[in-house]
């Protein structure tokens, strides 16, 4: 065979094997899901925020941006119904490791623990023949016992907590240990200068990178932006001097009017009332509402710097040709948090100011978002963030259920405002179908909802289908216009309710009494959802805060007895010279 023949041949084959892999990758889109946390209904600038995020308010434009997207109300449970497309309780995940109650416990619904067959989106695509990445917040159930390269991914780089710093591995609960980071697997530690969403986009990058074109992508940018400790880069806070200084009931309102505005609510919606507990802004001291409104700057700056990241990746997408086959998701786990880092009782506040003390933190306002500091908005902030919705994180009410959800890319119709109601399970379905990966939809709790975003339908479901959500309590089922719901106690009552959330998505009117029938049948569909799925329906006084406060309480005691026991030492030693002093000087007067 002479030269020139062979080379011929050489270039037939190479080209036999090039094309159907060009093709595949021309056929099979990239697939990228930025997961926030803790981001409510309005914390972005396409959603009415008062942050700036021009990359995804961009990716909104160019896509769908969804009005009815429903998640879970605690991030465990969310992250993993995004990951396996099925109900928290079916994967073991029914609640938070944290609150788990000693109950729970014995039910495989809530094991915290995935066994090795465990099937995600990630294992999906790439027994599909798609390279998986994952960096960030990882944090679904038992630490270091559910690591994402045991499930499908061949790039992991994830912190296995609910939570921590953004800057070290401190984490933001009093008594914990040091917050766990693992690459593939393998415990690491974090470099000296990391800050979390500028890290956390530049590994996706050099993953992404290593993996060549070759093949699909599937990568989970899950960033810890905007969960508590909220923190951000000083030139991205101070871009919001002034901007929160009229306070949190003004800007709620704010809120409520933009959202009807930009058309994400109707025009009937009232503004839920906030809750009893929450400070009306012209009862603080102009002090606190310096603090108050920094700890909103913050907020604001942290969402701005996970968004100029983000643009980053989008960036380099262009620049190497890949983003023009990139399905870009970009959403929030759960609504916003309304956590504290101070509280009211001034002994128990000095005791937790202590103990932050011993655990390195800065808490002084002037270190604010910064290394060592640990900032909270709190339930007022956290209701404008949710605004026009009652309540937030860890409730049922549409504030912790309703986020965020943009979808652009390749198929994917420029639709604006989209009102089909969509559930969080429904995100794998519709991923899978876009990348033409075959699945059984009865092993799936949602549905595709890819006839929406290519514009063939405006329904996501039909007016009968439904969905159940329950965490810790927390209850609630959707069907078509109707929402039937029991908020969880300390800010919810443990009282079902039914609301007709096109006309009032506040649920300020409670329509059950007027619909008696329908009230017993979504009461009844609720209970047989509880029933397949293995809910424990806890007590009212079961709530997700109390275990977790206890949880708390026995990490606190068990990691500084030896500090309290020299605490109650010196005021039992005080006690002492007190009533020797008295007593001195009750025998000098006698004398």
């Amino acid at each position: 065979m002479n030269r020139s023949i062979r080379t011929v041949l050489v270039a037939s084959a190479a080209l036999a094997f090039a094309v159907p892999a060009a093709l595949a990758q021309e056929s099979r889109p990239n697939i990228l899901v930025v997961l926030f946390d803790d981001v409510g209904f309005t914390g972005f600038g396409a959603y009415g925020g008062d942050a700036n995020t021009p990359r995804i308010d961009a990716l909104s434009q160019s896509g769908t941006l969804f009005s009815r997207y429903y998640s879970s109300p605690f991030c465990g449970p969310s992250r993993a119904m995004l990951m396996t497309g099925q109900d928290n309780h079916e994967t073991g995940m029914g609640t938070l490791v944290e609150t788990v109650t000693p109950g729970q416990r014995e039910l495989p619904g809530y094991s915290m623990i995935w066994d090795d067959g465990q099937q995600t989106i990630a294992s999906r695509l790439s027994e599909a023949g798609y390279r998986t990445y994952v960096s960030g917040k990882w944090g679904i159930g038992a630490k270091g016992a559910n690591l994402p390269n045991r499930f499908g991914f061949d790039r992991s780089y994830v912190m296995d907590s609910t939570g921590g710093s953004n800057y070290d591995h401190s984490h933001y609960l009093p008594g914990y240990q040091d917050v766990a980071w693992y690459e593939d697997g393998e415990p690491v530690r974090l470099p000296e200068d990391f800050y979390s969403s500028r890290n956390l986009v530049d590994q996706m990058i050099e993953y992404i990178d290593e993996g060549g074109t070759d093949q699909p992508f599937f990568g989970f940018l899950s960033l810890q932006a905007v969960h508590i400790p909220v923190q951000a880069p000083l030139e991205f806070i101070d871009r919001y001097d002034g901007i929160f200084d009229v306070g949190w009931d003004v800007m709620r309102e704010e809120r409520w009017q933009r959202a009807i505005n930009l058309g994400l609510v109707p025009d009937s919606t009232t503004l839920a009332p906030v809750h009893e507990d929450h400070r009306a802004w012209d009862d603080l001291t102009p002090q606190e509402q310096r603090i108050a409104a920094r700890e909103m700057q913050v907020n604001a700056g942290m969402i701005e710097a996970a968004d100029y990241h983000i643009g980053r990746l989008l960036d380099h997408l262009e620049e190497t040709g890949q983003l023009k086959n990139t399905i870009v998701v970009v959403t929030s786990d759960n609504g916003p948090e309304g956590g504290v880092t101070r509280l009211e009782n001034p002994v128990a506040n000095l005791a937790l100011n202590g103990i932050r003390a011993l655990e390195g933190y800065d808490t002084s306002p002037d270190n604010a978002g910064l290394p060592g500091s640990l900032v909270a908005i709190g339930p007022e902030w956290a209701s404008v963030s949710a605004s026009p919705f009652n309540l937030y994180k860890f409730y049922s009410s549409e504030g912790g259920l309703r986020v965020p959800l943009v979808i652009d890319g390749p198929g994917i119709a420029a639709i604006g405002v989209q009102d089909g109601l969509v559930h969080v399970t429904d995100l794998m379905p519709t991923l899978l179908d876009a990348a033409g990966v075959a699945y059984d939809p009865a092993a799936i709790y949602g549905q595709s909802m890819l006839p929406l975003l290519a514009g063939d339908t405006v329904e996501a479901r039909g007016p009968e289908d439904s969905f159940g959500v329950e965490v810790s309590g927390n209850a609630a089922l959707y069907r078509g216009n109707w929402k039937l719901v029991r908020p969880a106690l300390p800010r919810g009552d443990f009282t079902w309710r039914l609301f007709d959330l096109p006309v009032d998505p506040g649920e300020t009117t409670d329509v059950a009494d007027e619909n008696p029938e329908l009230f017993a049948e979504l009461r009844a569909e609720y209970d047989a959802y509880s029933q397949e799925n293995g809910v424990l329906d806890l007590g009212a006084e079961d709530y997700a805060e109390k275990q977790l406060f206890s949880n708390l309480l026995d990490k606190v005691i068990g990691k500084y007895w030896a500090y309290l026991a020299a605490v109650v030492l010196m005021l039992l030693l005080s006690v002492f010279a007190l009533y020797r002093l008295v007593r001195v000087l009750m025998r000098r007067r006698t004398a």
